[in-house]
């Protein structure tokens, strides 16, 4: 099975743009595959071949990333209202009968939103190291201090796109739990991702969907979730998906034991195995 492809994408006009996305596999049912910071539908590799051979599978890339058109200055409503904006265009476009729904970490929270706002357009949702809000304040211990954001922008504002991609790929914060050869070609696969996106598209998630705060729409997901948190990751805490789990009503959660922030790449097969046992259950 070969790689994606920006070749292989297909394109979907939605406002101030155009948003890619990529068709694979066949069956019954559809799963949405929304990737997070810093990048790509490519990312997905490892899901693609596990999934393909019973599902249909529907990769995006968001507005910024992959294939995808840049991000429009200065979106009306943010940048997480036009992911989800772009989101529920590309389900009805393709008449997509109640999808199951999958994001990982910025794209967990623009699928958390979603599924909180467009109930009538999915049927299941699963999210990896998402979160309701990605800064600290008053009742949330959990994300980016000050400190912690202004240290991502100072490597863009220094060292631009490398300066950031080094922040986020730090190799003391995430592929804590593969062999150090493994490490460098997710870091190598990645990296490329993270450039093409660019400096402006990765500052959009500090500088603006960490602003956000989501907690008050959580109870309004009503259809089943699964909530999958990384033991070891820094970037989203265990605590932030026992909140989720709380506030959800149909939440399950299964903590990843042993497992880094990138955890659909660095263990796909435990990550492939819950996700199978959600579909099924």
């Amino acid at each position: 099975m070969a790689p994606l492809t920006f070749d292989d994408a297909r394109f979907l006009d939605v406002e101030n743009g155009k948003v890619a996305y990529y068709e694979t596999g066949s069956g019954n049912h559809t799963i949405v595959w929304v990737h997070g910071l810093p990048l790509d539908s490519r990312s997905w590799e490892a899901q693609r071949k596990h999934f393909d051979p019973r599902y249909r599978n529907i990769f995006l890339d968001l507005r910024g990333y992959g294939a995808s058109d840049k991000l429009p200055p200065k979106p009306s409503g943010g940048i997480t209202s036009l992911y989800t904006a772009d989101l529920a265009a590309l389900i009805t476009h393709l008449r997509l009968d109640k999808p199951t729904v999958v994001g990982f970490a910025s794209a967990g929270h623009v699928a958390l939103r979603f599924a909180a706002q467009h109930p009538d357009l999915l049927g299941r949702l699963a999210v990896i190291n998402g979160s309701p809000r990605f800064r600290r304040g008053e009742g949330w211990p959990y994300g980016f201090d000050e400190a912690g954001i202004a240290h991502f922008t100072h490597a863009a504002r220094d060292n631009g796109i490398k300066g950031l991609t080094d922040a986020v790929l730090q190799p003391k914060v995430v592929f804590a739990d593969v062999t150090p050869e493994r490490a460098a070609e997710l870091d190598a696969c990645f990296r490329e991702m993270s450039y093409n996106a660019g400096v402006e598209t990765l500052l959009g998630f500090f500088n603006d969907i960490s602003l956000d705060d989501d907690r008050s729409l959580m109870p309004a997901i009503k259809v089943p979730t699964l909530l999958m948190s990384s033991t070891i990751g820094q970037e989203v805490p265990s605590g932030v998906s026992l909140y989720l789990r709380t506030n959800i009503e149909k939440a399950r959660l299964a903590e990843l034991p042993g497992t880094d922030h990138f955890a659909f790449a660095t263990r796909p097969e435990l990550v492939n195995s819950l996700i199978d046992t959600f579909l099924t259950a």
